[in-house]
């Protein structure tokens, strides 16, 4: 049966406010910050701005923390923070079953706990971990979208993506959708939609669902982290990669459709403005 779909959106009273930022959400994974060791970090850096630590108590603290000090967050999401954070820390350490039992707590299906663990040689510790016992989540009516074997779809929008110069998309999950970053959002959504077919034995709701978020996605403004957004919104998980500054492939930010409007708007403006300083200079002026 299929555990609850994503997250609660921010303002839902069971999981409570998040104020001005997304859902907590951690992932696992090598190579973080060209790291060979693997290791734990926010999903949404713009609402948690840490980098990667391999005490997962180092971001999920933090994350807590900045509920309170930057979030406006109310004390329902803070308190169900501090319940991710023991949960985080009663499951097997340094490994991904710690994200997947931090993201749980919010409502998150994640399967790091699948991530082999590497030292900071980049070897193997351990053996072949299996899928998060956390990753179960409750059982639903039958008729709610159920993901088979793979976890809950979403993605990002970053720049570095696969050594990328330019911003890109990716799935959250690489272990339930393997395939690397994208310029455009189509490939990866439609990927994830495929893999709920053809591999995850996902039922036709969730089929159903995967359909809506890519049509979602591709009504966004394109190449940029709304797409993102809207595609895991649909999922009913709450990001803001709208927040990223899309690069092109020179590494050069990308004015959007929007931004363009707003300096329009503001080189409109100037110039009425300095009209309106020299009509108020003239009309406090002395009369000779």
């Amino acid at each position: 049966s299929s555990p609850p779909v994503g997250s609660t959106p921010t303002g839902n009273g069971s999981i409570g406010n998040f104020g001005k930022c997304s859902v907590p959400q951690i992932e696992f994974g090598a190579k973080f910050d060209g790291r060979r060791e693997t290791s734990f970090r926010p999903v949404d850096p713009k609402s948690y701005a840490h980098g990667s630590a391999q005490n997962i108590d180092n971001i999920s603290k933090f994350i807590c923390d900045t509920l309170v000090n930057s979030c406006g967050a109310d004390q329902t999401a803070r308190n169900t923070c501090a319940s991710a954070l023991v949960a985080a820390d009663s499951a097997p350490q340094k490994t991904g079953g710690q994200a997947d039992a931090f993201n749980a707590v919010f409502g998150i299906r994640t399967n790091f706990n699948a991530i082999q663990p590497l030292d900071d040689h980049g070897n193997p510790i351990g053996g072949v971990p299996s899928s998060s016992p956390t990753a179960t989540g409750t059982p639903s009516q039958s008729q709610a979208p159920n993901f088979g074997k793979c976890t809950t779809p979403q993605i990002k929008f970053a720049v570095g993506l696969d050594r990328r110069k330019e911003t890109a998309f990716a799935p959250i999950d690489p272990i339930s959708y393997p395939h690397g970053s994208a310029d455009n959002s189509g490939v990866i959504t439609q990927f994830i939609c495929l893999e709920l077919t053809n591999t995850c034995g996902a039922n036709q709701a969730a089929k159903d669902l995967c359909t809506k978020a890519e049509t979602a996605a591709n009504a966004a403004t394109p190449l940029t982290g709304e797409q993102a957004d809207a595609f895991n919104n649909v999922f009913g998980i709450k990001t803001n990669f709208a927040a990223v500054t899309p690069i092109d492939n020179t590494g050069k930010p990308v004015v959007t459709n929007a931004r363009r409007a707003i300096l329009a708007a503001v080189i409109y403006l100037l110039p009425l403005h300095g009209q309106v300083t020299e009509d108020r200079n003239l009309a406090h002026r002395p009369k000779a």
